[in-house]
Formats: structure tokens, sequence, C-alpha cells
């Protein structure tokens, strides 16, 4: 099973995220496959030559996707967003029709953050957990580059990831029937 789907299945927010670093590799590459398949799959030595062909195919189809929904240079695939289009829905019902005391106090706790996030980002986004995402996937960022992060940024994107893993774990629970909403 590939990555992608193996983290889909097991934690969306992990999946959400890996996709966005994903989009970027295969940008930071301009959307070739051969330097995808140099730079990405021929150093993984842990991978079978049929695993490294998967995953070539996989780039493949996810280079397509990309070209065909024009974000070759920005944005995310229609196929992230719904899901983030999903996590929301959840986000409402933990707010509202469930009443998620737990889900209730980390929303009050990054709220502020939340905020901070979108004015620092001019409205580039208006979804909270799109927000919530974009911070975290940016500390990632910043961390991969080895940059100095400041602690007020690290408690900031701390209340996103507290938020995100309940969400997530609830989302979850919901598509096992664990949780009903009827």
């Amino acid at each position: 099973m590939l990555e992608a789907a193996k983290k889909r299945q097991e934690n969306v927010i992990e999946y959400l995220l890996y996709m966005f670093h994903q989009e970027d590799v295969i940008r930071g590459c301009q959307m070739n496959l051969e330097c995808l398949e140099k730079r990405y799959l021929a150093p993984q030595e842990d991978l079978s030559g049929d695993d490294k062909k998967e995953q070539l195919a996989w780039y493949k189809h996810v280079v397509e996707l990309m070209e065909r929904e024009n974000i070759e240079l920005q944005g995310h695939l229609a196929e992230v967003l719904e899901v983030i289009g999903e996590l929301s829905y959840v986000h409402t019902l933990l707010m509202d029709r469930l009443q998620d005391k737990r889900y209730q106090q980390l929303w009050e706790r990054a709220y502020p953050n939340i905020v901070a996030i979108e004015e620092r980002t001019e409205g580039a986004s208006r979804n909270p957990i799109e927000l919530c995402l974009n911070g975290v996937y940016g500390l990632m960022v910043l961390r991969m580059q080895k940059k100095e992060v400041i602690p007020e940024t690290i408690r900031a994107v701390k209340t996103f990831t507290d938020l995100l893993a309940h969400l997530g774990s609830r989302y979850h629970a919901i598509q096992r029937g664990d949780i009903q909403i009827n």
C-alpha cells in the first residue's frame, strides 16, 4: 500500500501534511518525473523495484492531477481540499451538534492563533482547519530548513496540533461508526 493511502486510513491529519509536502516536493522538481525518481525514489534503498515503480506511478498521477487542476505553482489538490472540507464538517459537528467539551476547549485555545495566522496570510484561506494545517506544515518546513523558530510560534502551533489531533481522532471515530451523528 502506498504511503499516502496508508496515512489517509490511519491518521487523516498526517495524510494531509504528507500531501502538502508531496505537492511541494513535486513543485520543487518542477513537475518532472525524472527529477522525482532521481531525488526521492532512487536514494530509498529500502524500497523494492516494484515499490519504486508503484511510487513513481503515483507521482505521475499526482503530477497529472496538479496540471489538470492548475496548481503547479500553489494550492492544493481537489482531493486534499475535499478532506479538509470533511474535517471542517466534523469541526462544526463537534462544536455545535455533539457539543464535544474537550474540542471546544482546544478550539478556544487555538482560536486567537488562528485569527493571527489568517491576518498574516492576508486571508489566503478563511477555513480555520486549513489555517491550522498551514501553521503546522509551515513549522515543519522551517524545521526541515533548520531555521530558528521563536518560542511564541512553537506555542501557537502546539494549539493547532492539539486541536487537529482531537479533530482527526473524532473524524476517524465517526468514519468507523464509533460516534453516531444522526
